[in-house]
């Protein structure tokens, strides 16, 4: 009896669902989300319901595959960006329609808001700091919130 020889599947990332999972599409079109959440090496992957992008998970690849051309990851970084962004925000709000209300800020204070705002900025590698806020903005900011 012959045996039959399975075709390697090839997959390549189409987008993030609605629960923030990886999904990939083969070449016969069916989807197959990271359960990881593109955090790890290897991605965890699982067939979709109604092969729809909001379907839900339902069997492990089981089928050899290969990702064209490298799976998707996360920016390790990325909950640092979203908090500074978010922390931008509130600057913006606090010197604006917020009237200088210190609550939104943290720790209802302006200097600890911008030191942490600091601390985040610097975490981040060189190659990799924000182009919407520079070290020089954050300056302006501190200035402007912080010496009355």
């Amino acid at each position: 009896m012959e045996e039959k020889k399975q075709t390697v599947l090839t997959l390549k990332f189409i987008g993030i669902d609605d629960f923030s999972c990886p999904t990939y599409q083969d070449q016969y079109s069916r989807l197959w989300k990271d359960l990881n959440l593109g955090h790890s090496e290897n991605p965890d992957l699982y067939s979709v319901t109604g092969n729809d992008m909001d379907g839900e998970p339902v069997s492990p690849i089981r089928q050899e595959h290969i990702f064209d051309p490298e799976p998707f990851r996360r920016n390790p970084y990325e909950f640092q960006y979203m908090l500074l962004s978010r922390m931008q925000s509130d600057c913006e709000y606090f010197l604006g329609y917020g009237n200088r209300s210190v609550t939104i800020l943290s720790r209802n204070d302006p200097q600890h808001h911008i030191d942490r705002m600091k601390e985040l900025w610097e975490e981040l590698p060189a190659d990799g700091k924000p182009e919407w806020l520079t070290w020089e903005q954050l300056l302006t900011y501190e200035k402007a919130m912080c010496n009355e």
